[in-house]
């Protein structure tokens, strides 16, 4: 089978969506598939893996990371697009209107993966916000209606676009992680690095640093934490949407000696190794990979409930609590306290992240792949 990702995004960028295509690429590739990659162009970055075709671009304001794609395609794309079997779109917009335009005029199948919250992203665009919230809503549901076949990364996200008014058909299909890197992390390099001993508590935290993620609860938990156990440390592993995001409250609450904001990681498998606790207080995903990745390495979650994060955390392997700072704190402190529950919660960890396989993910996008051609 022939499969074109259609992405607004892609590397040298790192963040869950180009995660998500990564993953599905290898997997699908595995399986014998060939899949090919429509991106916007990327000054500077030379793509080291086959089928990737890039589209003229220019930089969006204000956003060193994000491009926006320019007509037109080079004619060795449209012989590429013509040969496709699927057509799967990861965005609503742009690079998703020119993968609906061309599933349309040669007749190919549409998927359309909905990676994101848009809505909960309205304050990079400097519009009211509740007008800009409504039409991103809009923007989803009247594209994901024309699509064949819409995929959720999880069962709270379905359910959010079936309420949404979303008719087409909607099949869950989460990403899936490489368990033999994230299965066995180096327990001692970060440790050593950062100069923690064992009976030092690590907290940690992966992802983007930015205001969607919530994360001045998670500094303001933490202060909490430390009135009953002082010799605790949160690390924040991640590049920052803007260099001084958090420091200033860092300083109010005196965590500088506490705190450690880490910038990205190539190899953060060995951070989640590293940690006593995954801590998540984002209320924005659809999946929340990175639990997951910290499942893998048998590192217990306290996480907000919120879609995405209510698929994978049970109360065995970790616990979800509401939007409160205070209850939060109190389950870190909980599992902190308890090494008993906190390996039993470790050994369940594991074993929900292994039904997360890039393997097991694949297939079961393949098998959509295979249902929409039928």
């Amino acid at each position: 089978m022939k499969i074109g990702i259609f992405t607004n995004i892609y590397k040298p960028v790192i963040n869950g969506v180009v995660n998500s295509i990564s993953s599905f690429k290898k997997g699908l590739e595995e399986l014998g598939h060939e899949v090919y990659i429509f991106a916007p162009t990327c000054p500077d970055y030379k793509d080291d893996e086959k089928n990737i075709l890039r589209i003229k671009s220019v930089r969006l304001p204000l956003q060193n990371d994000y491009r926006i794609s320019l007509p037109p395609l080079a004619k060795k794309m449209l012989d590429v697009i013509k040969q496709l079997d699927v057509i799967h779109t990861q965005h609503p917009f742009v690079m998703g209107n020119y993968g609906s335009f061309f599933a349309d005029i040669y007749n190919k199948p549409l998927i359309f993966t909905h990676h994101t919250q848009y809505d909960k992203y309205s304050h990079y665009i400097p519009f009211e916000q509740e007008t800009v919230q409504m039409f991103t809503r809009w923007l989803v549901k009247d594209y994901a209606n024309k699509c064949d076949c819409v995929i959720a990364p999880s069962e709270s996200i379905k359910k959010m676009l079936l309420n949404q008014g979303i008719k087409s058909r909607i099949e869950v299909v989460p990403t899936g992680i490489n368990l033999d890197v994230f299965g066995n992390p180096n327990r001692e390099i970060i440790r050593k690095k950062y100069n923690l001993s064992l009976e030092q508590k690590l907290l940690l935290y992966a992802g983007r640093i930015a205001k969607e993620k919530n994360l001045e609860f998670l500094i303001k938990s933490f202060k909490l934490v430390l009135n009953k156990k002082p010799n605790t440390y949160l690390m924040l592993v991640g590049s920052r949407t803007k260099k001084d995001y958090l420091v200033d409250l860092i300083k109010k609450l005196n965590l500088e000696t506490k705190v450690f904001l880490v910038g990205h990681s190539n190899a953060v498998q060995n951070y989640y190794g590293a940690a006593d606790l995954f801590v998540f207080s984002s209320v924005s995903e659809t999946q929340g990979l990175v639990l997951v990745e910290a499942m893998a390495a048998g590192i217990p979650v306290v996480a907000v409930d919120s879609p995405g994060v209510r698929d994978v955390v049970n109360g065995k392997n970790g616990f979800m609590v509401q939007d409160s700072i205070r209850d939060f704190s109190e389950k870190v402190i909980k599992v902190l306290d308890d090494d008993k529950l906190r390996e039993k919660m470790s050994q369940n960890a594991r074993k929900t992240a292994s039904s997360y396989s890039i393997q097991k993910m694949s297939k079961r996008m393949l098998k959509v792949y295979k249902s929409v051609l039928n």
